[in-house]
C-alpha cells in the first residue's frame, strides 16, 4: 500500500518485543518503544504519520499488550500511537485515548510507558 502512495522509499517495521526492552533502531530511523507494566492486557493502535494527522493516516495497526510486553516501532515518518479508553473492559466498540505523536529523530529510541 505504500508504494501506491508513493512511498516505496518509507522505512516502518514493527517488531513486537516479549522482553527485554529494544535496543538500538537502524541508523535512518528512529524507534519507539511502547511498554505496558500497567494492565494485564491493553490494546494498542499505531499509525504511521503520512497524512499529517493521526486520524487521516490509513497505515494502521492494532496489538493486545500483556504485562510486561513492548512493542518496538522503528520508523523514519512520524509515528502516532493511543491505548484503549478502558483496558480489560469488554465493549461493542473500541473506545481510544487521545493520540501521542512523540518526536522521532533518527537514531533516537523514545520509551513509552502505557
Amino acid at each position: 500500500m505504500l508504494a501506491q502512495l508513493g512511498l516505496a522509499s518509507v522505512l516502518v517495521s514493527l517488531l513486537f518485543v516479549a522482553a527485554p526492552r529494544a535496543g538500538k533502531p537502524l541508523p535512518a530511523a528512529g524507534q519507539l518503544n511502547l511498554h505496558n507494566d500497567r494492565w494485564d492486557a491493553v490494546q494498542v493502535e499505531v499509525r504511521i504519520d503520512t497524512a499529517g494527522s493521526c486520524d487521516l493516516d490509513t497505515e494502521a495497526w492494532v496489538r493486545t499488550l500483556r504485562k510486561g510486553q513492548t512493542w518496538a516501532v522503528v520508523a523514519d515518518l512520524p509515528v502516532c500511537w493511543r491505548t484503549e479508553a478502558t483496558p480489560g473492559r469488554a465493549t461493542s466498540t473500541t473506545v481510544w485515548v487521545a493520540w501521542q505523536r512523540p518526536a522521532l529523530d533518527p537514531g533516537s529510541v523514545v520509551n513509552a510507558e502505557l
